[in-house]
Parts: structure tokens; C-alpha cells; sequence
């Protein structure tokens, strides 16, 4: 692909991003929230859809009715940053993510992030911001009728497999009394802009899996349960990928 018109793309697809999240945001902002469904809904579900589109993707999603009406635990296997349009593609209403704080100076990103009413985690390398906020985001789920989304890996070196995953999104599930809604996000390894390279293009999938309740988790058997997950990914993404499974 020539320089220019992958330059082309991305300009088109960051500023299609600061445009409609300032709109998004601005209308969330003046309604004291009310109308952030709205806005997922109608505005950034259709913005991320036009980016994927003007990038040379194409998102197949499960239909809004196959989605849990209950406040749940989506987590979500993470190795591009396609992953974030296609995961706000869906619109699905009373929905939050959780992105990491070292996204916090793509611009055009957080502009759309603070329309969805996305929190930002502190990284590892601060253990103490990291437990309050996590401490905080529980409660808040405790007092709120909300589902979240987040990566079971975290931030990590992306790569065409399955990275370890991360326990505090599972603790806050079982803080918070939430059930584990697993999706899996399927990017074929050639449309996959991995190691600095741009991506030619492609179709993108998501997937949900399993539901894992929570109600007989423990703090004690917390990670044998992460565990079960994890195994539901990477057979997953093994059945998919038979030619480079991992483990």
C-alpha cells in the first residue's frame, strides 16, 4: 500500500474520531449522562464502523439480543488496537471499559473514551494507584446497574496469540458479584498490524463464548477459575489458528 494513502486513512480516521467523540462527548456532558446510551448507540458505534471501514476492515458482531440484559464481566482477548472499534462497534447499551493510562496521549482516543465513560487503569509500575483504583471501580459497580469490558491480558507486547492474564479485573468481578461474559475477538494473523507494520485489510470477528458464574468464587480458588477462562481462549483461538496454536 502507498505511503500516502495509508497516511490518507489515518488522518481520515483520527479526526473522524475527534469529531464525533467531542459531539458524543459534549452531549453526555450537557445531559448529566442521560444520554450516553444515545450516543454509543447512535453516534460512536457508526463512527468506529465508518473507521473500521476507511482503514479496510469489515466487523461481523452477534447480534445486540445475544448480549446479556444483566450487568456482566466482558472480557476479551487483546493483541491489536483494532480490537477498540470493533469492541464499541456493538453500541450495546450501560456498558464501560477499562482501557490502560498509557493510552492517554492519543487524543482523538480519550475524546471518544470519556464519551463511553471509559476509566483509565494505572499501569503495574504503579501498585499503589493501581489497588485504589481498583478498590474504587468495584464499589462503583457495586452501586451501579453496569457491565464493564477489559482485556484479560493487559498491556503487553502484542503478538498473534494468547498473552498471560492479569488478576484484578477477575477480582473485581468477584468483589462486585459479576458474572464472566468471555468474548473472543478473532484478527487474522495477515490483517493484523503486529510489529510496526500496516495492515492490508480484512474481515474481523467477535465471538461470545461462555458465560462463568461467579458465584462460587473464592479469593483462595480465584486463579485456578482465571485459569478456566484462559483455557476457553486458547482453544478458541487454536481451533482458528491450527497452523500457529499456542498454549
Amino acid at each position: 500500500m502507498k505511503p500516502l494513502t495509508i497516511v490518507y486513512r489515518w488522518v481520515v480516521a483520527l479526526t473522524t474520531m475527534a469529531v464525533t467523540g467531542s459531539i458524543a462527548l459534549i452531549l453526555v456532558l450537557l445531559s448529566f449522562g442521560y444520554l450516553r446510551n444515545f450516543c454509543v448507540k447512535y453516534i460512536i458505534r457508526y463512527s468506529s464502523r465508518f473507521i473500521l471501514s476507511i482503514m479496510g476492515f469489515k466487523g461481523i458482531y452477534p447480534p445486540i439480543e445475544a448480549f446479556p440484559d444483566y450487568p456482566v464481566l466482558y472480557t476479551f482477548n487483546h493483541n491489536s488496537y483494532l480490537d477498540i472499534f470493533l469492541l464499541t462497534s456493538m453500541g450495546l447499551p450501560n456498558l464501560r471499559f477499562l482501557l490502560s493510562e498509557k493510552t492517554i496521549k492519543y487524543i482523538p482516543l480519550v475524546i471518544s473514551a470519556k464519551a463511553t465513560g471509559t476509566f483509565f487503569i494505572p499501569q503495574k509500575k504503579h501498585p499503589k494507584r493501581r489497588l485504589a483504583f481498583f478498590i474504587r471501580i468495584t464499589d462503583f459497580l457495586k452501586r451501579k446497574r453496569l457491565s464493564m469490558a477489559a482485556s484479560s491480558e493487559g498491556v503487553h507486547e502484542h503478538y498473534h496469540g494468547i498473552a498471560p492474564f492479569n488478576r484484578g479485573i477477575y477480582h473485581m468481578a468477584l468483589e462486585a458479584k459479576l458474572p464472566v461474559v468471555a468474548l473472543f475477538i478473532y484478527i487474522p494473523a495477515e490483517s493484523n498490524p503486529l510489529y510496526g507494520k500496516y495492515a492490508i485489510g480484512g474481515t474481523l470477528r467477535m465471538e461470545i463464548m461462555k458465560e462463568f458464574p461467579t458465584d462460587n468464587w473464592t479469593l483462595d480458588n480465584l486463579d485456578t477459575h482465571i485459569d478456566e477462562v484462559r483455557k476457553v481462549f486458547v482453544k478458541r483461538f487454536n481451533e482458528l489458528n491450527p497452523e500457529s496454536p499456542c498454549e
